[in-house]
């Protein structure tokens, strides 16, 4: 969302506004929702049965970071989730992307402009040492 933000106060930014309804993910819960009067910027938190956290993710425009090129022609997702259980890892990222892609694929397009397209995925896990 910014460039020299802190990562948690864009979560908190991109969970602030109208949530849409939780979804299950096997046994885990996807909760969503987009930034205040900015929902094309969405968020997405992930928690387990007890309410742990077990992802977060922010759907964005990449233009404020260094990679600009086409930045207003495409959204990016960023998934923060640690290295525990790689297969609910493939599982829980596979269903952030779906949700991302479908949430670009809705968006609004100003008429005579190109539709804006999903620029893909990118992880990161919060306890690797950088």
């Amino acid at each position: 969302l910014y460039a020299n933000g802190d990562v948690a106060d864009q979560q908190i930014e991109v969970l602030h506004g109208p949530p849409d309804e939780p979804t299950r993910i096997g046994s885990l819960y996807r909760f969503t929702a987009c930034r205040a009067h900015s929902c094309p910027e969405k968020g997405a938190a992930v928690l387990d049965p007890t309410g742990a956290i077990v992802a977060l993710a922010i759907l964005y425009s990449p233009c404020a970071t260094a990679d600009t090129r086409d930045c207003n022609r495409r959204d990016d997702l960023v998934v923060f989730m640690r290295e525990r259980d790689r297969l609910q890892r493939v599982e829980v990222v596979a269903n952030l992307r779906a949700w991302a892609v479908d949430q670009v694929a809705e968006s609004y397009t100003v008429p005579g402009q190109p539709k804006v397209r999903f620029g893909g995925v990118q992880v990161i896990d919060p306890t690797a040492s950088q």
